[in-house]
């Protein structure tokens, strides 16, 4: 998103800020593109990853052409659902050590879909003894029909959707907006960079309990930038508001049964089962819980990512600002309508018309480019097309374990292992599972195929409201990667553009053997950053679920 370089930092107003003792060069007051990683880690080594290659292809073979036998579903066996497991433990070795890139690894899933015969049909009802029912259900899709499909999720409307936001993050800061739109909104949170993170991540929560989190943790991030422009190089602060608003995002996914379509599923499933849930019933428990949720994460990211500065000046983004010319009036124009489009998609039944947000987000595209607003350049550059095929892949892999019976399979042998035990135990077995599903497919997919197993167990032992909010409430906290959530992709495609003295710099670290300084087309933000921060906020999301969410959903049952 973030893609001008040094033409970009010659024109920014600077921003005071006042170093603190003993920093050196990491508190020069001159503006920068973006910050680069605090520490830089030590390359891999080709041979290190070569050897992660083979590790995760080991893993692939071994699940397929191992002694164990095929899954099983109800006394039929299912062979598309290991092969959908191996490929699930390969690529997810692949993406945690980044042996290979990111987005070469989500094109190795259609490619070992394709050739293992992992995709199924959609499931059927099938009448008990129908053999040529079950035989059709369970016989994976041929070659030529599977690779429609699944090479069909790299285009999702999901995708789309994530397009319009990075074209709506590049407009904003190619026309010099989210500078007015920053100090507008941040400024009575002050300027020590605490109180910064804490006001826009408060900011990003609240907006996600009313309206989708895709114009949210759009809006957010855009205000992030004039403040992440203006840090030194290597200030982890950079991370910290990156990270700061999807983990925000998310939280505020959970707090009202209208935040996300997860919610409006469990809010379904409890009247299915016969148990009353209200809004006010929702908002009584989730209010506090992620209320203490956000506080945690904040104090979190505060510890992991010190700023190098104590005092941001936010009103200077605004300083000798003129009067909006005619080119930023119809970028916001067309922002606004996007973004109220998004946000009242329900009351103005926009779904007839459109099908998808993700065709209303072609809108801003079309009209961002056609209107000069943006360029070809910007089209290369400024939409993440490295982050687009990461979300298509996951989008890819979801879609596999969908259909495969992976998922449905993991329920089921839950249920069976976990036979006679209590309510607290089935609840951290859901919980759990429901945390780690979400990370890889939709959470909206994670709660159709999993919530109503929830809900059936929760029935038999009379607490199925407990049981359904806590599983749903895990959904959303999933957290540990950057395809787990729109908000966790939207930050990972902020990138940092490079400017001449970084390219100094990365030459003499690279003379060292350290890793070099990430340029233009590099993330701000690693996955190790998701999968170590991300990963600690779903624990303690799952540890106060356990505790504090127990003890409130048990008496208020």
């Amino acid at each position: 998103m973030v893609h001008m370089a040094s033409q970009a930092a010659a024109e920014r107003t600077a921003v005071e800020m006042e170093p603190l003792k003993g920093e050196g060069e990491a508190g020069d007051d001159s503006p920068r593109s973006a910050s680069t990683p605090h520490k830089a880690l030590p390359p891999l080594k080709p041979a290190y990853k070569l050897d992660m290659v083979g590790v995760s292809v080991l893993l692939l073979l071994g699940i397929w052409w191992g002694p164990w036998g095929d899954m099983v579903l109800d006394g039929i066996p299912i062979p598309a659902a290991k092969k959908t497991l191996g490929i699930l433990f390969c690529v997810s070795a692949l993406w945690a050590t980044e042996a290979v890139p990111l987005y070469i690894t989500s094109l190795l899933i259609p490619l070992f879909t394709v050739m293992s015969g992992s995709l199924l049909p959609p499931s059927t009802e099938c009448k008990p003894g129908d053999v040529a029912c079950f035989t059709k259900r369970y016989t994976p899709y041929p070659p030529g029909v599977a690779a429609k499909e699944v090479c069909g999720q790299f285009f999702d409307p999901t995708v789309l959707l994530f397009m319009a936001g990075f074209s709506i993050g590049s407009v904003l800061e190619k026309q010099r907006i989210s500078n007015l739109i920053a100090s507008l909104l941040l400024r009575p949170f002050g300027n020590k960079p605490e109180n910064v993170l804490l006001g826009i991540m408060s900011l990003g929560c609240f907006l996600s309990m009313w309206i989708s989190n895709v114009p949210s943790s759009v809006l957010c991030v855009s205000i992030s930038l004039p403040i992440i422009h203006q840090l030194p190089a290597g200030d982890p602060y950079a991370k910290a508001l990156l990270l700061g608003i999807a983990f925000s995002n998310n939280i505020g996914g959970m707090t009202t049964p209208i935040a996300s379509p997860q919610n409006v599923i469990a809010f379904a499933a409890c009247e299915q089962v016969g148990c009353e849930l209200t809004f006010t019933s929702w908002m009584m428990f989730s209010l506090p819980f992620c209320g203490v949720l956000l506080l945690a994460t904040w104090a979190l990211l505060r510890y992991r990512y010190p700023p190098q500065m104590h005092v941001l000046r936010l009103t200077d983004l605004t300083r000798d600002q003129p009067a909006l010319k005619g080119s930023q009036i119809l970028a916001l124009t067309i922002t606004v309508t996007t973004v109220l489009a998004w946000a009242l998609w329900k009351p103005l039944q926009l779904e007839p018309l459109f099908g998808s947000m993700g065709i209303v987000g072609l809108l801003p595209v079309i009209l961002f480019f056609s209107t000069g607003l943006l360029d070809r350049e910007d089209f290369e550059k400024g939409l993440n097309w490295t982050v687009l095929v990461l979300i298509g892949g996951g989008l890819a892999l979801g879609h596999v374990m969908e259909r495969s019976y992976l998922l449905h399979i993991a329920s089921s042998a839950i249920v069976t292992a976990l036979s006679g035990a209590g309510l607290w135990v089935f609840m951290g077995a859901f919980a759990f599972l429901m945390a780690v599903v979400a990370n890889f497919i939709s959470s909206t997919v994670a709660a159709i195929i999993i919530i109503p197993v929830v809900a059936q167990v929760g029935k038999k032992l009379m607490k199925p409201r407990a049981m359904i909010i806590a599983s749903v409430i895990m959904d959303s906290a999933a957290m540990g990667l950057p395809v787990s959530s729109f908000p966790n992709a939207n930050s990972f495609g902020v990138k940092r553009a490079a400017v001449p003295e970084d390219d100094e710099e990365s030459a003499r670290v690279a003379d060292k053997g350290k890793k070099p300084i990430p340029g233009n087309g590099a993330s701000l933000l690693e996955v190790k950053d998701y999968m170590v921060s991300g990963g600690i906020v779903t624990c303690m999301a799952l540890l106060e679920c356990m505790t504090l969410g127990y003890t409130m959903l048990v008496l208020s049952s």
